[in-house]
């Protein structure tokens, strides 16, 4: 597939720059800077699992509250 995206001159100039520094033609580079970042999960992707675990726990948000403040403050207790 082949894209037309309007970039800064700044941009620009840094692809060049990096894609250079790789070895790299700017488009690889640029291309794989995409792939990259579409690659990637996002936060809520991420934080999926544990919110389902936490939700089928029955823990309530002030119970969790109150037990990450206790295992601080016995933290903070230890020497």
């Amino acid at each position: 597939m082949s894209l037309v995206i309007p970039i800064s001159p700044q941009v620009e100039s840094k692809i060049r720059e990096r894609a250079a520094a790789e070895g790299k033609e700017p488009t690889a580079y640029a291309a794989k800077l995409l792939e990259q970042a579409v690659s990637r999960l996002s936060l809520d992707e991420i934080l999926a699992p544990l919110r389902q675990e936490f939700a089928a726990c029955g823990t309530s948000d002030e119970q969790l509250l109150q037990q990450i403040t206790e295992a601080r403050d016995a933290y903070r207790k230890t020497p």
